[in-house]
């Protein structure tokens, strides 16, 4: 996992290579106030951005999830949430299986789980080793989020 904020991008730039470093650079550029809500093209379906708003939800109803084609760039533009997040070796109860529709499989249970919280330019990064539990409350109630997700083709 890799965390910061857009505007600190540039930095991180020289550090990172391939298309994470495409992606991050194209993520740098993005208006946060603007951009629509819906699936904007980067680079085909190779790098895109998936913009979507919702309410967050008590952590307790939001399931672990992991990725296996895409890496996740996920950056908040308006609002607040909190992200669980923990190594693959730490989940169980596979409850959804989606991988070859959407990318996704879903877990029931994490033995061990760390959060972060994000803020409007906040980002964070996971890789196809790291299960996430996004869009929970960012403190004690539910909060109007308006996220974009970069998807980056492994």
């Amino acid at each position: 996992m890799i965390t910061g904020t857009q505007k600190e991008i540039e930095r991180l730039l020289p550090q990172v290579a391939g298309p994470v470093k495409e992606a991050l650079a194209a993520v740098a550029k993005i208006d946060l106030d603007a951009i629509p809500v819906g699936k904007t093209p980067i680079d085909g379906d190779r790098i895109y951005a998936s913009v979507n708003e919702y309410q967050t939800e008590p952590v307790q109803d939001r399931r672990p999830e992991k990725h296996f084609r895409y890496i996740d760039i996920q950056i908040v533009a308006a609002g607040r949430e909190r992200i669980g997040f923990t190594d693959v070796e730490n989940v169980s109860d596979l409850t959804e299986d989606c991988r070859e529709t959407k990318d996704v499989v879903f877990f029931g249970r994490t033995a061990k789980e760390n959060f972060i919280r994000l803020e409007k330019g906040d980002f964070v990064i996971f890789f196809p080793w790291e299960v996430h539990r996004p869009n929970c409350f960012y403190d004690t109630k539910a909060e109007h989020v308006k996220k974009i997700v970069v998807k980056v083709a492994l």
